[in-house]
């Protein structure tokens, strides 16, 4: 292998900072950027649903509606988080297993379940008992 014995590459460095270190504007300051452009908007057909900010106030509205949806939401909520615990817990997918973490999420799972409490639908209450249980049995097992 033969090195070439051509001249190392200049580095030019130029200090960008706009202020100095007394927070003045410096005179050779860069011109700020100019924001960059907003890219084009999908097309109506791809474009995702808008999520609503705040309830409408149309009779679209029903608690019976909202009472599904937020059951679900409560259900990922839970199966997110006992999920992020099982992976803490063994250290799966090349993770190492980080079980004062793990035991925060399950933690959490045992708060949620404590200020909920009378507030959650049967099943929903069951699930996430049996979620709590599941884990801290799981937990127990790989600490010993």
């Amino acid at each position: 292998m033969e090195e070439s014995k051509a001249p190392p590459e200049k580095i030019k460095v130029v200090d960008r900072r706009r202020f100095t270190d007394e927070g003045d504007l410096r005179e050779d300051a860069p011109a700020p950027r100019a924001p960059a452009a907003d890219p084009e908007p999908l097309a109506p057909e791809a474009a995702a649903p808008e999520i609503p900010r705040s309830a409408p106030s149309d009779e679209s509205w029903t608690p019976a509606a909202s009472a599904d949806a937020a059951s679900s939401l409560f259900l990922e909520l839970v199966a997110m988080l006992a999920h992020q615990a099982e992976l803490l817990i063994s250290g799966a997918e090349g993770l190492p297993a980080q079980p004062a973490e793990a035991r925060r999420l399950i933690d959490y799972l045992g708060m949620v379940e404590a200020k909920t409490e009378g507030n959650l639908s049967s099943e929903e209450s069951k699930i996430l008992s049996n979620v709590i249980f599941q884990l801290r049995t799981i937990y127990m097992q790989s600490t010993q």
